[in-house]
């Protein structure tokens, strides 16, 4: 199945209804298994579990969005809690699907990665009606976020290498193929031992230096809230002498008064991730001096306009912005490489399905460190998904019963992935 294509039940629904309504509606839960376990000071995990929806306009066209459920310990909602939001959405029939936009905001107040799939799979399906990339869209209604960073537009995208916990020795062996394969920016986890962090740090300076050339690579850390202030500012000169650019969510979150000490103090930079959702914490953040820029991501956001705001006000307060994402497949990656564009954001983390073993989706390229922004209607990737498989809102549903199975092995590198089986472009 491709393109606007639709089940019959689907087909005799709402033929009634205007253009740009939503006619459909449903989710599901899959499981994407990564190469090697993802390691941080907050996680430990083996595979990716994403919630996915997808609707279908009146004119037939169809929009989808993913978003991490096994990822709590950032957006503090897990699989079942979204499920749950989904789940409670009134039937498609219901007038409150009207104003989606208004319904996503709603969904956000109770749970912000729910509100990302509806208002992400919306806007996703009204581009593809228009013809045009989710970047071009975004660029027209947030020009003026877009025109104070970098120009939005299709082209490759630069992004970062993640470099996982592990020895000095798999630090500089990872640092090295992304040196090779054209990163210039690599973000490495810390928070955990600091001397072995040090060392891993140091590992990783010496094999970027040596494969691009001294300062060539940018290093930055995350310690993902993993140290107390004490260990932080401990750590703040060696990383300094690494060159490290700046230092993400040094303190545990929701202490900004230990974050503002160490930011004080540090000769890095700091800046808060965990601890910024939206445009009131980035007010609170750059209130209490508590770092140099922010980390912001639409699974916390919960909205386009949420994160737009909390964007806009991160500028006017002078700070760093950067965008984030959870580990996803590509969908999710599309998501976030189309908001970068369209909001005109220089940093930002694109490649989160780097270490996913078999994905739901494909057509996202990564060429020498950038990826490539699909210059097709709307996130422009094909979903490998059954529609048929996904569970209808309006109908009370658990993971387990809405576990959509991934279609078969299926390639996850290149620029030629092009499964055919059930495959929609989104």
């Amino acid at each position: 199945m491709s393109g606007g294509g639709q089940t019959a039940a689907e087909a005799v629904r709402g033929t009634d209804r205007p253009a740009g309504t939503v006619r459909a509606a449903a989710y599901g839960v899959v499981a994407l298994p990564l190469r090697r376990r993802l390691k941080h000071t907050t996680a430990d995990t083996g595979q990716l579990v994403q919630v996915v929806l997808r609707l279908v306009l009146s004119d037939g066209r169809t929009g989808w969005a993913e978003t991490r459920g096994n990822g709590a310990y950032a957006t503090h909602h897990t699989t079942e809690s979204i499920v749950a939001a989904l789940a409670a959405l009134p039937a498609v029939t219901d007038p409150a699907w009207d104003d989606p936009a208004a319904l996503a905001a709603s969904v956000a107040r109770r749970c912000p990665p729910a509100a990302m799939l509806l208002d992400v799979a919306y806007r996703d399906a009204v581009a593809r009606g228009r013809g045009v990339p989710l970047a071009v869209a975004l660029r027209t209604e947030y020009g003026g976020a877009a025109a104070a960073g970098r120009p939005a537009g299709t082209g490759l995208l630069p992004t970062h290498a993640a470099i996982p916990f592990g020895t000095p020795k798999e630090a500089a062996e990872l640092t090295a193929v992304a040196a090779a394969s054209g990163f210039r920016r690599v973000k490495i986890r810390v928070g955990g031992d600091p001397v072995l962090d040090s060392a891993r740090i140091a590992a990783a300076r010496t094999a970027a230096d040596r494969v691009s050339g001294p300062g060539t690579v940018v290093l930055a850390a995350d310690a993902n809230g993993g140290w107390d202030p004490d260990t932080a500012l401990a750590a703040t000169p060696w990383l300094a002498r690494y060159g490290v650019a700046w230092l993400e969510q040094p303190t545990v979150p929701g202490d900004l008064a230990a974050m503002a000490r160490v930011r004080a103090e540090s000769p890095v930079p700091v800046w808060a991730d965990e601890d910024v959702r939206d445009a009131a914490d980035v007010r609170k953040v750059a209130d209490l001096g508590a770092a140099d820029g922010v980390h912001l991501k639409l699974e916390k956001a919960g909205t386009v306009a949420a994160l737009a705001e909390a964007v806009d006000v991160a500028r006017e307060r002078g700070l760093d912005v950067a965008l984030g994402q959870m580990d996803c497949g590509r969908l999710g990656c599309a998501t976030t490489a189309h908001l970068a564009a369209g909001l005109g954001l220089a940093v930002a983390e694109l490649w989160g399905c780097a270490n996913v073993d078999r994905d739901l989706a494909a057509g996202l390229e990564l060429l020498d460190g950038a990826v490539r922004l699909p210059d097709a209607p709307g996130l422009g990737v094909e979903v490998l998904l059954d529609p048929a498989r996904l569970t209808p809102v309006g109908r009370p549903g658990t993971p387990a019963a809405v576990s959509v199975p991934l279609p078969g092995p299926v390639p996850t590198h290149g620029a030629a992935d092009r499964p055919a089986r059930h495959k929609e472009r989104s």
